[in-house]
């Protein structure tokens, strides 16, 4: 099981560390989303008892590519709101947020606990309620950030609504309208520095383009 998570984090570092800055929010999300499957996986894995160990060991692969996703974006999102060069400080005030509403889902759980602990399906109801309420909850949080930056699916919506209006996109219908279900579909091929003579053969077809 712990082979398997170590293994999962180094690969998935390897593969998409270099995305994880520019697709913040798509990662951000889809580390909430996996969280919350790797957390059902659990849940999950006693009523199995012959998959049990594939069912454990899957979790934990999640719950490692949620700490490399995570963790990534949290540093790269905090830098964007550090507005005042203050990184430090919104960085303190954000794990306190988080220790606050940590602490107050602990206070809820107890008062919930006597009331699902004797019906299984009662409790996987209320985990599939919040659940739902959690990735609601992260997609408008998500949504709502402006990121003042150009990524690949940013500079794709500018420069189409330059080419049909003539107008540059504000940033913020720019970060309204891009997709946040992107990360694993394969990407442009970039390629910088790149001698012009590769890409052109002459004065004519590079005025064609």
């Amino acid at each position: 099981k712990d082979s398997t998570g170590m293994l999962g984090r180094i690969i998935f570092a390897w593969w998409k560390g270099s995305k994880l800055d520019c697709n913040a929010k798509q990662w951000r999300l889809f580390a909430d989303i996996l969280n919350d499957v790797a957390m059902f996986l659990e849940i999950m894995a006693p009523m199995y008892p012959i998959f049990f160990t594939m069912t454990v060991s899957t979790s934990n692969l999640a719950k490692c590519i949620v700490g490399v996703a995570g963790g990534a974006t949290r540093a790269a999102l905090t830098m964007h709101q550090a507005r005042r060069n203050n990184m430090a400080d919104v960085s303190a005030k954000d794990s306190s947020q988080e220790t606050v509403v940590n602490l107050a889902g602990l206070l809820v759980s107890l008062l919930m606990l006597p009331l699902v602990s004797d019906c299984p399906s009662l409790s996987l109801g209320c985990f599939v309620l919040l659940t739902a309420l959690h990735i609601y909850a992260n997609y408008r949080a998500v949504r709502a950030l402006v990121l003042e930056t150009l990524n690949e699916s940013r500079l794709q919506l500018v420069l189409e609504h330059f080419l049909q209006r003539g107008e540059v996109l504000e940033p913020a219908s720019a970060n309204q309208m891009e997709p946040l279900w992107t990360g694993f579909w394969p990407s442009l091929s970039l390629s910088l520095g790149v001698p012009l003579h590769h890409l052109v053969s002459s004065v004519s077809e590079l005025k064609q383009l």
